[in-house]
């Protein structure tokens, strides 16, 4: 069973890894327009950001898609949620690149801090989501397919421990963004 959760791993880590770069590539083939989005997006850095607001925004966001990955290894379809992975990559491969290509040097820097935000913070986790996900539904339909008689409740409990971890390290994250990489990012956009 360990090398079966190895692999699910490797598997979502590769599958995240792969979407980003077909985001980038399809920010180049394809006549995506977003630059304008992402250039109000980050005008809004020099014009007073509302942190509260943000800090909103982001938190509904990220807890609605968290929400989503962990309702579908509850529902035996977590094999689904790597198609949450892959919008992910996506969006970030075309944002990073409608970045860099607008902002030049200052959007590499831009692009590097928004990596480390989102990298590091964010998509750990909902790799780490994903990854649970798919473990438990992989572990409930071997089960459903054993028909063998086992105490569902605690493999449930245990999943809803780990997303709990993992939510409450996303709102400690989502505060983090928001305040301390919004403030660094202000500073380097004037």
């Amino acid at each position: 069973m360990n090398k079966l959760k190895n692999k699910v791993l490797k598997i979502v880590i590769i599958i995240y890894i792969v979407s980003i770069i077909l985001g980038i590539i399809t920010y180049f083939i394809t006549d995506i327009n977003i630059d304008n989005t992402i250039l109000n997006y980050i005008n809004s850095f020099k014009n007073n950001l509302n942190y509260l607001s943000g800090f909103k925004r982001t938190i509904i966001y990220n807890t609605s898609y968290s929400l989503l990955i962990w309702l579908s290894g509850l529902l035996i379809i977590g094999v689904l949620s790597p198609l949450a992975l892959i919008l992910r990559g996506l969006s970030l491969g075309i944002t990073i690149t409608s970045i860099i290509l607008q902002f030049k040097l200052k959007g590499l820097i831009l692009a590097i801090i928004m990596l480390i935000s989102n990298v590091l913070l964010y998509e750990i986790i909902f790799i780490l989501l994903s990854y649970y996900s798919i473990n438990l539904s992989i572990k409930t339909f071997k089960l459903l397919k054993q028909n063998t008689q086992i105490n569902i409740k605690s493999f449930y409990k245990n999943y809803f421990l780990r997303y709990l971890i993992l939510l409450i390290i996303l709102i400690i994250t989502s505060i983090i963004d928001i305040y301390i990489v919004s403030t660094i990012l202000k500073y380097i956009i004037i």
